[in-house]
């Protein structure tokens, strides 16, 4: 049974990470068009600090409601990272209860997510879980995506495997939905610049070879910053006249700020090298139809770029047991092992490959599930199911 469609239901979205861009801008526009969905955009940490570019400025231009709900992400212990939990719930808490959402919806599976799951769910409000299922077992992110999945009650997944593996979790199956990636949705909407205005916004020399990189902490390491020291030293062998190399900037966990110092320190001996705080996904998408290769630790590296196709390397175990379509090349974070993965990666035939991530159609089933969605007290009351298993 839908819910009474007398007043639309105000769906709480939060974002806290750079990437949640790519993934909410087509289904917010999806949203705001829906007269069974009232969204805000619950903007939070690394969304509104400047030094991560304060992407909620791209939230206010694109018209959507925006919440703002300010936690520091200045993170560099693990510490530091726990309180920004603490923090984070009862700003969260707070905002919760100034809104009265009728549904929470949190993306993916970056730590401070916990914050408004934690919240919403003391507060008895439905919590909509995209991207659970999935697998990144070289990082703590692997174990907030299971926690965020078991604490949610409808689930918008990317792939078929995910859905399998978030049945298998005892989630009942009316509760989850394979929709795909939102951010594949960008590659239908007409909006990716080409070289040219890439390389007017971006400074780059159009005539060069390009590498991008997408490298962020390795937050089950000893070291977190092993990987993108690795990386550093394969692509100094690389002639700087020869090659462009565009950086992401790396996320905002611990070992973060060694990740930037040492990228920071490598440009400054290199002319075609760059650092940008911000690539908004239309960016992110041209550069990867520019790029000869794409190269990191990045989900993005195995989400978006078979959709192009570019070829991909995939560095150390920090997206373990992720899905992969047959454009990337997986290799352990070692200088010399790096650049024979680029090698190889270039001599990859890029005909015939499917992405299992989607299709660029995400939005339009995101909304309609949500706009069908049972009511309040359905959703809440939660019933764990038996995945039948051979026997031990």
């Amino acid at each position: 049974m839908t819910p009474d469609a007398s007043r639309p239901r105000t769906l709480a979205i939060v974002s806290s990470s750079r990437a949640d861009m790519a993934h909410l801008i087509h289904p917010l526009r999806a949203l705001m068009d829906s007269p069974l969905i009232d969204p805000v955009v619950m903007a939070t940490a690394a969304v509104l600090q400047p030094e991560y570019g304060d992407s909620a400025r791209r939230f206010h231009e694109e018209g959507f409601r925006v919440h703002p709900v300010p936690c520091d992400l200045r993170i560099e212990t693990g510490f530091d990272a726990a309180q920004a939990i603490g923090r984070a719930t009862i700003a969260f808490a707070e905002a919760f209860e100034a809104i009265r959402p009728d549904l929470v919806m949190v993306v993916a599976d970056r730590f401070e997510m916990l914050a408004p799951a934690n919240a919403a769910l003391a507060m008895r409000i439905p919590i909509v879980h995209v991207e659970g299922g999935e697998r990144s077992e070289g990082a703590i992110d692997d174990a907030v995506r299971n926690a965020l999945t078991k604490m949610s009650h409808l689930h918008l997944v990317t792939t078929e495997e995910a859905r399998r593996r978030v049945l298998a979790m005892g989630e009942e199956a009316w509760r989850v939905h394979r929709v795909g990636a939102a951010s594949l949705d960008h590659l239908l909407a007409g909006e990716i610049p080409d070289t040219e205005a890439l390389s007017s916004r971006l400074g780059f020399d159009r005539e060069l070879p390009m590498i991008l990189a997408a490298i962020h902490p390795v937050t089950l390491a000893e070291d977190p910053g092993h990987d993108a020291a690795r990386l550093l030293e394969a692509l100094e062998r690389l002639p700087d006249e020869k090659n462009t190399i565009i950086f992401a900037f790396p996320n905002a966990d611990e070992g973060s700020l060694e990740i930037r110092s040492a990228v920071s320190n490598f440009i400054t001996t290199r002319r075609n090298t760059f650092m940008h705080t911000t690539l908004p996904p239309e960016t992110w998408l041209g550069l990867l139809h520019r790029c000869e290769l794409v190269v990191g630790n990045s989900s993005s590296v195995l989400m978006e770029s078979p959709s192009i196709p570019t070829p991909a390397v995939c560095i150390g175990e920090r997206q373990a047991g992720r899905e992969r379509a047959r454009n990337v090349v997986d290799v352990a974070a070692d200088a010399d092992s790096i650049l024979m993965a680029f090698e190889h990666a270039r001599s990859l035939e890029m005909i015939g490959i499917m992405n299992p991530y989607g299709d660029g159609h995400a939005s339009e089933r995101i909304r309609r599930v949500l706009e069908e969605a049972p009511d309040r007290e359905r959703l809440l009351h939660k019933s764990t199911t038996l995945v039948e298993g051979p026997e031990a």
